[in-house]
């Protein structure tokens, strides 16, 4: 959905509805978040996303199909199945580790869970001094299920792109 809507409706009415596609859908991992959606490899956007803002999420031209049931990467909201929920111990291993005060877990039965991250998303301004501490727990539990992104993004180099799925990491 357009930013316009999370704009106009706020982040609770955002949530309201990823809960109920995710009712809908059978899933593996999934997610909702700020998204910078820019294929133009010369585009200077997503040098200022990858340099100043680690919350955005950089988007591809499609989803690959190689992840498998790997998780794409930390994001305000998180949706979980099988098999990475089952790895965490399930629920409660989530809330024994997880257990940071703007971390919300919530049980979506049928062995799926959300794990949002404070109550909107945030773009994480470097130059603010803005760490971005709750992505950065997150990212700590999932390293060893994160997929790997092979696939350029603008004008990045295989090492720029380490370092972008790493920024949570390093």
């Amino acid at each position: 959905m357009p930013t316009s809507f999370l704009e106009e409706q706020g982040p609770h009415r955002v949530r309201e509805v990823a809960l109920a596609v995710a009712e809908a859908l059978p899933f593996n991992s999934g997610y909702v978040d700020l998204t910078y959606c820019e294929f133009d490899p010369v585009a200077e956007g997503a040098d200022l996303v990858r340099m100043r803002y680690p919350g955005i999420h950089m988007g591809y031209e499609g989803p690959d199909i190689r992840m498998d049931t790997h998780v794409d990467g930390v994001h305000w909201m998180n949706f979980l199945g099988q098999p990475v929920l089952g790895q965490l111990g399930g629920i409660t291993g989530l809330r024994e580790r997880l257990n940071l005060p703007g971390i919300s877990i919530q049980d979506l039965g049928s062995e799926r869970a959300l794990i949002t991250l404070g109550e909107a998303p945030n773009p994480g301004d470097t130059e603010a001094g803005e760490t971005l501490p709750l992505h950065r727990a997150l990212a700590r539990l999932l390293e060893p299920y994160l997929y790997r992104n092979t696939r350029p993004l603008g004008r990045m180099t295989p090492e720029d792109m380490r370092r972008w799925e790493r920024r949570f990491l390093d």
